[in-house]
Formats: C-alpha cells, structure tokens, sequence
C-alpha cells in the first residue's frame, strides 16, 4: 500500500513538474507520458544543460537510431541505408537496459548479479542505458588504446559515438543524420524519475523546486547526480603472471559457468560475430586448459585483458575486459568453470 501512495505521489509531482516545465519559457518538457525524464528534473532545479542536451525530441528519429543501433542499418528516406560496420553492431559489446540495481554502482560483482537476474549480456562496454546523462566518456586508461583521438570524445557524447562507430566497431563515421537519429534514442532512454527511490523528504524538495532556494536546489541536484553514474571507469589489467594465478582454485563455478554463458558465448556460439566457435562442450574447455598457462590468444588469463586487434584482412577483433568488467575474482571463476568442464 505504501508503495502504491508512492507511486500515485510521483505521478502527481511529474504533472506538478510538468505544468512547471510547460509555462516556463526555455524548459524542457518530458517525451514520454508518466516518465519526467532525470535532466528535465536537474533543469528545473537550475542545473547546467547537458552540452548535447536535445531541445525537442521526435520519436520517429529515435526510432530510426534504435534500428540503426540493434541492425547497423535503417531504412531511411525509402531506401536501405549502408551498414556502419560490416563486422559487428552496437549490442555486441553495449547493452541497452540498465545494469545495476544501484545505479550509482560499478562494480563487477554488482553488474554480475544483476547481469544473472535479469537475463543480460556481460559484454565489455557500458550499457548505452542512462549514457544520455554522462558527461564523460572513453575515460581511464582507454586514452592507452586510442591515444589523442579520446581527448575529443571524453565530454562530448557525439564525439563518443563518432569514434566507436568508426573505430571500435571497425565501421565508418556516422553520417549527420544518423547521429542525430542515435542521439534521439538516447534522449528517449535517459534517466527517468522512476528510476531512483526517492525518500519524503526528496519529494517534498521536488514537489516544491520552483518555490525553492537556489542553494537548496543546488544541494538536491548534487545529491541527484551523486546517484547515479555521470562516467565510468576503465583500468586496464595486465594479464596475470603465471606465478600468481589460481588456474581456479576457490573459484566459484556457478559463477563461472554464467559469465561463459552470457559473456563468451554470446559472441562466440556459433562463431555469431568472431573466427572463433565455443560451445559448452569438453572441446572448448580443452583447448582453454591447454594454453591456460600460456600468453596467447588462447589464454584465459591474456585473451581477457589483452582482447585482440582489428587487422587487414581480420577485422573483427575481441575487446579488452577492464578492471571494472571483469575483476580478476571473476577470471578465476570462469577458470574454475573451464577445469571443471574440461575434468580436470
């Protein structure tokens, strides 16, 4: 019962906020019915405008950057558009819905958990869910992997897309309409009200936001923002040294056996986007405990932190799991899987 009064009470602050938004000249007004998106929120509390905030937002655009997205393609003024990348899309390494049950979380263990609950991927790259909100990407050590290039893209999200699509997806820039389109699908996805659990007292600030102190405002958006994330990190692991690998020992193997589930079998059952086929055979298991103490390409311990390279002629490539990922906890766990599959 007491959820459901909560429930009713935000419904009536997002038509309070929605009122607000709608007389006050130069405020953004909500896309979607019920759901008063985080950075109209922030705007009415007098918070700066995200540098690649959208003023109007059209749904059919959006809808075009979904397909664009999920397909690398679209069906855009009566024809097929070119793929942007001939060897993979979006969601090979980016998931579309949220990862953490605290959004303010990045750990491994956090997104692991959620990952296994609801039946995700547990890919490499971020979930474009909420990245409308960020205000920094390709951060830590990716300027390591793509040097001077992420210097444009760190605090400008167009930047972002610009070099995943032409270089991590080993694609081609992204034609102006078809960035547009992508940032549409991103405004329709960002952050909602429903989002976070707001106590009494925060809906008593926001119910009351234009009556308000500017200081009092202020303070509720940095509380606002403190919970969830506005970028995330990226450490790069160097693989670990064979004196000091477990090879599975202590290992949890249910665990282990989820991440090669909806992590290396997602991209490769199949050979679905890669040269190499893994099922959960006693095959693939040997060919991993073979090389396990090795630093190849077959190596457990290397392939997850090194990844691979797009080359001529091989343009698919495996990206790199950082720190944040994929702890080395985790690794050992999925080797844990490996030994036992392999009956070792």
């Amino acid at each position: 019962m007491i959820k459901i009064l909560l429930l009713f009470f935000i419904g009536l602050v997002s038509t309070f906020i929605l009122i607000s938004f709608s007389s006050d000249e130069g405020k953004l007004e909500p896309h979607v019915p019920g759901e008063f998106s985080l950075e109209a929120l922030l705007m009415q509390l007098g918070d700066e405008e995200l540098n690649h905030s959208i003023g109007t937002y059209d749904s059919a655009k959006a809808k075009l950057g979904e397909e664009l997205i999920i397909n690398g393609r679209t069906v855009y003024e009566g024809k097929l558009s070119k793929k942007i990348s001939k060897h993979f899309v979006c969601t090979d390494c980016h998931n579309l819905t949220r990862e953490f049950e605290n959004l303010a979380s990045e750990s491994p263990k956090d997104r692991l958990e959620y990952a296994k609950k609801n039946n995700l991927n547990y890919l490499q790259g971020s979930t474009f869910y909420g990245i409308y909100n960020r205000t920094s990407f390709f951060n830590g050590d990716y300027l390591k992997k793509y040097g001077e290039m992420t210097l444009n893209a760190r605090d400008t999200l167009e930047n972002a897309i610009q070099l995943c699509s032409k270089y991590c997806s080993s694609g081609r820039y992204l034609k102006d309409w078809e960035l547009e389109a992508m940032m549409h699908y991103f405004k329709k996805n960002d952050l909602k009200m429903s989002d976070f659990d707001f106590s009494d007292a925060d809906l008593e600030i926001i119910r009351d936001a234009g009556s308000n102190t500017e200081k009092e405002n202020a303070e509720f958006a940095k509380k606002l923002k403190s919970k969830y994330r506005q970028s995330y990190s990226a450490t790069f692991l160097k693989p670990i040294q064979r004196d000091d690998r477990k090879y599975g020992e202590g290992g949890d193997v249910q665990n282990g056996e989820a991440i090669y589930e909806i992590s290396c079998l997602s991209c490769h059952a199949y050979k679905r986007v890669t040269y190499l086929s893994l099922d959960k055979g006693k095959l693939s298991a040997d060919m991993f405990w073979r090389n396990i103490r090795n630093y190849s390409d077959k190596s457990l311990y290397q392939i997850v932190r090194y990844g691979t390279h797009s080359k001529f002629g091989r343009r698919q490539y495996m990206p790199l799991f950082t720190k944040e990922k994929m702890s080395d906890e985790q690794l050992n766990d999925l080797v844990a899987y490996i030994k036992q599959l392999a009956g070792k």
